[in-house]
């Protein structure tokens, strides 16, 4: 569990960096289960064969290690420490980036609230592509200013001032939504996975953004998809959504899941 401290840093500076939490055992594990998946989609896909973008989910039962990160204590505990006992745990998704990542919140309607973990498979410093923030952009009225400044100062990604998050495989990176963030000088197979959180909405107004966050996430997991894989499945397996082990913390998130429009009926169309 976090302590006092880093609850503090974490509200004030919107991301936190965990280190070592998962073991050299667990991330050959990871790293098997990465490569199963990327060794599926359409890795090349422009006419020179230059590698493309590629995110997929992890919820199958060919990626058992990825499908329980989720309801895993050390992650799980800090969300429920950070957003309520009752936070959603919406994905487990991996992907390989290619090159930079433009400056970018990932929400931006302020009655949206969650956090991202990210963990990178390959040791990441200033010059190959690791996340850098800006401390506290996840604030209001900072977002908003940093924002502007963004949309007319010009700046490249690597000219922004940012804190860098020099990281190594076993380390794991919790942000905030709405936190700006970016990558500078990363490869062509920059390796991530990510397990994102929603905190459960409780007053209309975060309902009724939630739920259009939601159907907004439904096509863009539905075309990532697309671009991914010949022939797309679910986002949320169906072995996962069974339930097989009657896990109660999952069960919670796949009934709010549904209410809230996360379960869309398209194959990969389902979660953020």
């Amino acid at each position: 569990m976090l302590t006092e401290q880093q609850v503090s840093d974490f509200q004030t500076f919107g991301f936190l960096i965990l280190r070592q939490v998962l073991s050299p055992d667990e991330l050959k594990t990871i790293n098997t289960e990465f490569e199963l998946r990327l060794a599926s989609t359409k890795r090349y896909t422009s006419p020179d064969d230059r590698p493309a973008y590629m995110s997929w989910p992890n919820l199958g039962p060919e990626t058992p290690f990825f499908a329980r990160l989720p309801e895993d204590s050390r992650i799980c505990g800090v969300a429920e420490q950070l957003y309520g006992e009752d936070a959603i745990g919406l994905s487990c998704n991996a992907g390989s980036y290619v090159n930079e990542t433009r400056w970018h919140p990932d929400a931006s309607d302020p009655h949206i609230h969650g956090l991202k973990f990210v963990c990178y498979l390959q040791p990441l410093g200033a010059n190959n592509g690791a996340l850098r923030v800006i401390p506290g952009s996840h604030q209001r009225p900072f977002h908003d200013e940093v924002h502007r400044n963004l949309s007319r100062s010009g700046h490249g990604i690597g000219d922004v001032p940012a804190y860098i998050c020099q990281t190594a495989p076993g380390d794991v990176v919790a942000f905030d939504f709405h936190l700006w963030h970016a990558s500078w000088g990363g490869s062509t197979d920059r390796r991530m996975v990510s397990i994102i959180f929603d905190k459960n909405p409780h007053t209309p107004e975060q309902e009724k953004a939630t739920r259009k966050a939601a159907f907004e996430n439904v096509r863009l997991r539905a075309r990532l998809a697309h671009d991914t894989f010949d022939s797309p499945g679910p986002e949320y397996h169906p072995h996962w959504l069974a339930n097989p082990d009657r896990n109660s913390k999952r069960q919670h998130w796949i009934d709010r899941m549904r209410e809230l429009g996360y379960l869309g009926s398209s194959p990969g169309s389902e979660t953020r």
